[in-house]
């Protein structure tokens, strides 16, 4: 990597960073976040069900246990993951690609990316476990690209990252499952030095860790908590594309994109043939995506299981994207990587009008509750405890602020609009005229402004005797 481009990479995490920053205090709580907030608190019930990311929980319990359960305390973890996301996308650069136009892709493409970068400023799994994947693929790499002078230590950290990924979101068990083959496969050809004390250690801890997530996942089946998905391959891929554009919902409907994106695999999975060997760091990336298309694919003819999308999605980025870089790179054509340049550098303009500063892309109706509840607490003029309603889906995120932000109201709870509460905090979209209509004629809007963007109305209630 020449200086040039380390200098790119260096500012680019300055710029990444400081945005995940700012996006980690300013932007409201959200509605998962708010979940895991109530875990945090000690609600059983809700460990059962797939929203418990175990590591986002653990981490962010020890963080606002040391600086209280503000929206930043909360993602800190997350926050912090950034930077180990960058470092190891910084050092897959500089050891496996050699020219300066696929090492800029990379960082554009992920770090550019305001979709992945929403999830390194939200208290959620995905963020750690993008970071933790990236961490696995290098050593994965290294070990490939050093073969018998691969280290025990190589092997250990692959492992380790892959179970942090894992445990920061189960969806990630495809990618554990082949890259431990991968790694598996390396050890017992290349055979490094002290191989059967790894070996034995490789064992205990994947298979330790392959119990624990099966029986995690099975639970949550038996829960019915695995419905985020579809159960179509084409829409998933679809899904993919479309949140790398984030709220450019044209986007969601150029099925060319998806067909570009099987070329783009074809392509890569064509040049990897080319170099005679499964032991390269460009066959041992081709080899993860197809498998866990694969893997993908099999689940749901055995089990009915859905692929993902969205959010879901989030730990592919590094792995597809490097699939073609990785494959592409050698064959030297200045079309080719003129091409790659101009396509990251676009993909960055494309996206410019949606980088910010308030809201996420996968939770906005949440994005102004904050404002709302502030706007209760500077109304109320007492110092008692006042009686709120809400929709159903603003309850946790309400609650949240309530306790945090000492906000006059009871605990709210997900129970049908009466008209007896003094504040009503309702989503525009989900009411009916005559539900609306019964509002109007007892309440009076305290704040309408953010009804178009995320249909957050406040209402205050009439005086007596007002009309």
């Amino acid at each position: 990597m020449n200086r040039s481009t380390q200098i790119i990479y260096y500012l680019g995490f300055l710029i990444a960073c400081s945005y995940v920053l700012i996006r980690g205090f300013s932007v409201g709580i959200t509605h998962d976040e708010a979940l895991t907030y109530k875990i945090i608190q000690g609600d059983e019930i809700l460990k059962g069900t797939a929203n418990h990311h175990w590591l986002n929980t653990q981490l962010s319990s020890w963080s606002t246990a040391l600086f209280g359960a503000k929206e930043f305390a909360l993602r800190l973890p997350n926050i912090l993951s950034f930077a180990l996301f960058w470092f190891f996308l910084f050092r897959i650069s500089k050891n496996f690609l050699s020219t300066s136009a696929t090492q800029i892709a990379l960082l554009l493409f992920l770090c550019g990316n305001p979709f992945i970068l929403d999830f390194f400023s939200l208290c959620r799994g995905y963020g750690l476990s993008i970071a933790c994947v990236t961490a696995s693929l290098f050593y994965v790499f290294r070990i490939v690209d050093l073969k018998k002078n691969s280290k025990a230590i190589h092997y250990f950290l692959g492992t380790g990252f892959s179970i942090l990924a894992l445990s920061a979101n189960l969806n990630t068990l495809n990618y554990f499952l082949i890259a431990q083959t991968l790694m598996l496969l390396s050890l017992l050809v290349f055979k490094p030095k002290k191989w059967i004390f790894v070996f034995t250690v490789f064992i205990i801890f994947s298979g330790v860790t392959i119990y624990f997530s099966l029986d995690r996942l099975f639970f949550l089946k038996t829960q019915d908590e695995l419905y985020f998905g579809t159960g179509n391959l084409n829409s998933s891929i679809d899904s993919l594309i479309a949140s790398s554009f984030y709220a450019i919902n044209g986007f969601e409907n150029l099925h060319i994109l998806r067909y570009l994106f099987y070329v783009f695999l074809l392509l890569a999975g064509l040049l990897a043939l080319r170099k005679r060997s499964v032991f390269t760091p460009g066959s041992f990336s081709f080899i993860i995506t197809v498998g866990i298309f694969s893997a993908l694919a099999l689940e749901n003819l055995l089990f009915d299981a859905l692929y993902p999308i969205n959010r879901s999605l989030l730990y592919l980025y590094p792995i597809f994207l490097l699939t073609f870089l990785l494959n592409i790179e050698p064959l030297k054509l200045k079309v080719f990587h003129g091409l790659i340049i101009v396509s990251s550098v676009s993909f960055i303009g494309v996206n410019i009008p949606f980088y910010n500063f308030k809201k996420t892309m996968t939770w906005r109706e949440d994005q102004d509750i904050k404002e709302a509840m502030l706007l209760i607490k500077g109304d109320v003029e007492d110092k008692s405890i006042h009686i709120a309603q809400c929709t159903w889906i603003y309850e946790p995120v309400i609650n949240y602020y309530r306790l945090e932000y000492d906000v006059p109201i009871q605990q709210l709870f997900r129970d049908a609009i009466n008209y007896q509460s003094e504040y009503l905090i309702v989503d525009d979209t989900m009411i009916n005229d005559l539900i609306r209509d019964s509002i109007n004629d007892q309440y009076i809007v305290l704040d309408a402004s953010h009804i178009q963007e995320s249909g957050l109305t406040l209402y205050k209630r009439k005086p007596s005797g007002a009309n």
